[in-house]
């Protein structure tokens, strides 16, 4: 899915309805911008709220406690996620 958009005078950009449904985004909540070489790639912030869900879901799907390696790899993509805004 691509679109283009024209940046405005203070650097703002309108981020189209249909990507802002498809990733539940609304106004006031923050997304992160990521710079890998010469692009940009932008994605919602994801809160601790999220990550707890995510965690509560992989244990009612499995019916038993997560392995310490998941909660590892969720953990650790947490952090990955929130050190890549520096």
């Amino acid at each position: 899915m691509v679109r283009i958009r024209t940046v405005g005078k203070k650097g703002q950009i309108t981020i189209p309805k249909d990507i802002r449904e498809k990733f539940g985004l609304k106004e006031g909540e923050k997304v992160i911008f990521d710079v890998r070489g010469d692009e940009i790639v932008m994605k919602p912030e994801k809160s601790g709220k999220e990550f707890v869900d995510k965690l509560v879901s992989i244990v009612k799907d499995k019916r038993e406690a997560p392995k310490p390696e998941e909660l590892k790899r969720l953990y650790y993509e947490q952090v990955e996620e929130r050190l890549s805004r520096f």
